[in-house]
């Protein structure tokens, strides 16, 4: 990893260890929600982005985007990533490096299942020798699919050793969380998921709270949020959070 790379890695993961929730760890699986329009997709392109800067493999899968749409989100977070990094040669570099340790998957036009899922992870293993060790499946109807499904994609998770990141939507209407226990639909599975987070609105903010970590139920605020404008996590004070 060149310095550069190291500099760059001051958004998603970095702030997020700061907090104290660097991540699931392998073999685990997170989830970010928020209803639609927050924030979840750039999300976890920033985590996506963050994780090959570190030498780390990605898979990205999407549900109901292209291949090319994805891939323009990538590139449109990375730019405004180093839009601070003034007079640099070697980005083109860094960005071949990137795309060298990451793999898009479209499900777009096509069913999602876990047991699809599970053939595209073990075909790129089989052909293309790439295995993962970050997967990001974007816009997870958990609503749609059963406990014994996103189980699998835990067990995914556990047999490869990749770090499992998912979303999924909320609606407004959406019942309050009860005592103890993550709000719907994740209430559902929350035996499975190690991490959660949700993004929320707030005026021209979109704050990260952490609903979950391990085996805490947490609901709490971090000293994180996503920047409307670029779609950047960014460092936000105690006092922004009130």
């Amino acid at each position: 990893m060149t310095d550069l790379m190291l500099r760059l890695r001051r958004s998603s993961r970095t702030l997020l260890a700061r907090d104290g929730h660097p991540g699931p760890g392998p073999g685990r699986v997170a989830l970010v929600m928020s209803r639609a329009g927050v924030g979840k997709t750039a999300f976890l392109v920033g985590i996506g982005i963050d994780s090959l800067l570190a030498g780390q493999r990605v898979l990205h899968v999407s549900r109901d985007r292209t291949v090319d749409k994805v891939r323009d989100r990538y590139d449109e977070i990375f730019h405004e990533l180093i839009r601070p990094e003034r007079g640099l040669d070697n980005i083109p570099r860094i960005q071949l490096e990137m795309e060298r340790r990451r793999h898009i998957y479209s499900f777009f036009g096509d069913a999602f299942s876990v047991a699809r899922l599970n053939e595209v992870v073990h075909m790129l293993a089989e052909h293309v020798d790439f295995r993962p060790d970050v997967l990001i499946i974007d816009r997870m109807d958990i609503r749609e699919l059963s406990h014994e499904e996103i189980a699998g994609v835990r067990a995914l998770a556990e047999a490869t050793r990749a770090e499992a990141w998912m979303s999924c939507r909320t609606h407004r209407d959406d019942p309050p969380a009860a005592p103890g226990h993550l709000p719907p639909p994740a209430d559902s599975m929350e035996d499975i998921l190690d991490l959660v987070f949700r993004l929320d609105p707030k005026g021209d903010q979109v704050r990260l709270h952490v609903l979950k970590d391990r085996d805490q139920m947490l609901d709490r605020d971090t000293h994180v949020g996503l920047d409307p404008s670029t779609l950047l996590l960014v460092p936000m004070h105690p006092s922004s959070l009130g």
